[in-house]
């Protein structure tokens, strides 16, 4: 596939199968977070935890799931996103995928923002592999957040992160319940100035 087919086919699935991935696609997966950019090429300063395990991801939910309470709150952060609907985040905020790559940084103090950067370089990386393998993936933010914003319930001890690394993002991956397909490519979705 040409990267601008991989383009047309890449999308944030949201509904997954129970089937696990397999551990060669597990391999490339992880190949391509290795073929990232990363700033200064301090590729020390990023983990990935790999988290198949269903218990694990039940008590990562638990904060995202008690701020879904807050339904106010929510329809700010999601909007009138379409195809995401309240009731299904309540159950699963990892939409029941059966992988959860979380990628950590270290804490930055000499290039604050930086992290920022790195993660999403990463993390974009596993997804076009996910796409590239038939498989969906989908950007993971609310879990982290949340357990940032409910101290009592943030589990992230059981990633068992190195000293002084804070998980940043995460990615859900797993066999779509609905086959990837062809989309048309906007070209209007960000706007644009040119200076000459």
């Amino acid at each position: 596939m040409d990267y601008f087919e991989l383009l047309r086919h890449r999308k944030s699935t949201r509904r997954f199968t129970d089937e696990q991935i397999s551990q060669d696609d597990l391999s490339r997966i992880l190949t391509a977070a290795n073929a990232a950019p990363v700033g200064s090429n301090q590729y020390k300063d990023i983990h990935l935890t790999v988290v198949q395990n269903r218990g694990i991801l039940d008590k990562l939910s638990e904060a995202a799931i008690k701020r879904w309470e807050d339904r106010a709150k929510m329809k700010k952060i999601i909007g009138d996103t379409p195809n995401v609907a309240f009731s299904q985040r309540a159950i699963d905020p990892f939409y029941g995928a059966p992988t959860v790559i979380f990628v950590s940084h270290r804490k930055q103090d000499l290039q604050p923002g930086i992290e920022f950067s790195n993660v999403a370089c990463v993390t974009y990386s596993m997804h076009l592999a996910a796409t590239e393998l038939g498989l969906g993936s989908v950007f993971m933010w609310g879990s982290l957040e949340a357990m940032r914003e409910i101290p009592e319930l943030d589990n992230t001890a059981l990633l068992n992160l190195p000293d002084n690394f804070q998980s940043l993002i995460g990615i859900a991956i797993g066999y779509p319940q609905q086959a990837l397909s062809e989309r048309d490519l906007a070209t209007d979705k960000i706007s644009v100035n040119h200076i000459s």
